[in-house]
């Protein structure tokens, strides 16, 4: 077992980002010249454990060289307290500038036939987690070769899993890449907002981060909302109860609390719906449901959320989230819409 990387919560200097190819075709460089490696680590056999956060809900995989991709993913990290992998190449990258070039360049045309590098990293299985971030510098244009080379074996296990994509680059795109992606794990959903850094962006991290995670629904950590099983909802001066369920659909809505809506009547007081943005995940939860007054339910279609104020036909697109208390659905059975408050209790 090769050794881990257990990232504090602190605060790091940012290095300049590598020079990257722009759309007029200058030749970028994977790596700054002189770039100082992390010492080389014990090879191991068999899969890695990835370093341990306060949640398991989230991981972040990351390939770096210079470091830049590294200080982002400690970011996420950071943010979600969840676990953390570092791919690493089986041969590491030469400090020499040009030496490293020339690899890179050589290792992506073999990719390009097929033909993957060695890596060192490995994982058993991805069931566990809701989304994993991926994370890599683009090389002249294109994924990292030990990140692509990663996915590709690992394609199988990462099947059914949603993917966030994030990349560092001196000015190159993330659409290429983002495409790769999508082509190495074609089972896999990749979501579509991806998250790219270039030089100019890295002294904004924090805040990008930030806006990305709460855009692809992982905005907070998974240790706020672990054993709440219950939520205030404030209608007017009154406060009723909802117990949620346990799902992901329900875990993404209880991390975006506290939230307030409106909700607007539908099918003339059947049920009160709003739609939240973005979607909440809905990945791996078995769909089904036949709503009775009280329940909480996403409409997968549409990607609403309502609240039944009166009993519905069974549906397979229905996934039920919670179910508010009976004796506080009738503050919410009124024409028109409703302004109300999620909360915690």
């Amino acid at each position: 077992m090769k050794k881990l990387l257990w990232i504090p919560l602190l605060s790091v200097a940012l290095l300049s980002m590598a020079a990257c190819g722009g759309d007029g075709g200058e030749p970028f460089a994977p790596g700054q010249s002189g770039a100082p490696e992390r010492p080389d680590e014990e090879d191991g056999a068999g899969p890695d454990a990835p370093a341990p956060g306060d949640s398991g809900r989230y991981l972040v995989l990351y390939a770096t060289r210079t470091g830049n991709t590294e200080r982002v993913a400690r970011r996420i990290q950071a943010a979600l307290g969840c676990d953390m992998l570092e791919v690493e190449p089986q041969e590491p990258y030469d400090n020499d500038y040009n030496a490293m070039l020339e690899r890179a360049r050589e290792e992506l045309e073999a990719v390009r036939q097929g033909r993957y590098p060695a890596v060192r990293t490995s994982m058993e299985s991805f069931d566990d987690y809701d989304i994993v971030f991926v994370g890599y510098p683009i090389w002249y244009g294109s994924m990292a070769t030990p990140m692509q080379a990663f996915l590709h074996g690992h394609a199988p296990k990462l099947a059914g899993r949603r993917i966030a994509l994030f990349a560092t680059s001196g000015g190159s795109g993330i659409s290429v890449s983002a495409g790769e992606a999508r082509s190495l794990c074609p089972a896999a959903t990749v979501i579509d907002r991806a998250l790219l850094l270039t030089s100019s962006d890295l002294p904004k991290m924090e805040s990008r981060v930030t806006e990305w995670l709460d855009a692809v629904g992982a905005g907070r950590k998974e240790a706020e909302t672990s054993g709440v099983s219950s939520i205030s909802i404030t209608v007017g001066d009154r406060a009723v109860t909802a117990t949620m369920e346990d799902n992901a659909a329900a875990r993404d809505f209880l991390s975006r609390l506290p939230l307030e809506v409106t909700l607007s009547d539908y099918n003339h007081i059947t049920e009160k719906i709003f739609y939240p943005s973005p979607v909440l995940t809905t990945e791996g939860v078995a769909g089904g449901c036949a709503p009775a007054p009280g329940d909480m339910a996403v409409y997968v279609p549409w990607g609403n959320v309502a609240i039944f104020c009166k009993s519905w036909s069974y549906s397979d697109d229905l996934i039920k989230i919670g179910h508010v208390d009976d004796d506080g659905i009738e503050a919410l059975s009124v024409a028109g819409d409703v302004r109300v408050r999620f909360e915690r209790k």
